[in-house]
């Protein structure tokens, strides 16, 4: 774990390697099926589900639903009792046993928790907050799980790596400073892990994204 002092958000990638690496991310399917995930981050994730053994999976954004299904295969392959909901404004018209798909709004995640009984998902969670990627919306499902996670449970902030694209003004500052103030407003409520760190400091697509609530 590291302190947020001690860390800034550039990525291990350098300059001009980031950009090809970006769109073959984006053009990647999973069992035929968009699944724009960093491959460092599909690896990453086998190994954070690996060791949290999660019993719910939360993802914030389905896209075409390749990660849901992709995260579904991974749980079932390390043999946890465990399924996926997946929350998007527009859910893709798809049936994938043990994958919820539901409509609703990162920035209102209470309404869309009451309205499908998701605080009854059996435990431990984990959150993978992959919608619209503004500061206003990382900051939002932060806030939220912040009150509902439980200390161990892993929350991922992805795609922070818009600021190393030069994109961070089209997100209002994007994930990193959701990420910077939220630790700064309210220490001690989640850490850094090394999961940032598996293959060099932060070399994915989430820095200091894989938050754990303590």
């Amino acid at each position: 774990m590291s302190k947020m002092t001690d860390r800034d958000f550039v990525t291990f990638f350098k300059p001009g390697q980031l950009e090809a690496y970006h769109q073959g991310t984006m053009n990647y399917q999973y069992r035929g099926m968009p699944c724009v995930k960093s491959p460092l981050d599909l690896a990453i994730y086998l190994a954070l589900l690996w060791d949290a053994k999660p019993r719910t999976v939360f993802e914030i954004g389905s896209k075409a639903g390749g990660s849901a299904l992709y995260f579904r295969d991974a749980m079932r392959s390390f043999g946890l009792d465990g399924s996926i909901v997946s929350i998007d404004l527009s859910p893709p018209p798809l049936a994938i046993e043990q994958v919820l798909f539901c409509q609703g709004d990162v920035h209102d995640l209470a309404a869309t928790f009451q309205r499908n009984d998701l605080h009854s998902r059996p435990r431990p969670w984990l959150v993978v907050e992959d919608s619209v990627h503004t500061s206003a919306a990382c900051r939002a499902a932060l806030q939220f799980f912040a009150e509902h996670l439980q200390a161990g449970e892993f929350i991922v902030i992805e795609d922070g790596v818009v600021a190393d694209l030069g994109w961070s003004d089209r997100y209002e500052g994007g994930p990193n400073r959701a990420i910077a103030q939220f630790l700064q407003d309210e220490p001690g409520v989640f850490e850094i892990t090394a999961y940032c760190d598996m293959f060099g400091r932060n070399a994915t697509f989430n820095p200091n994204g894989y938050l754990r609530k303590t």
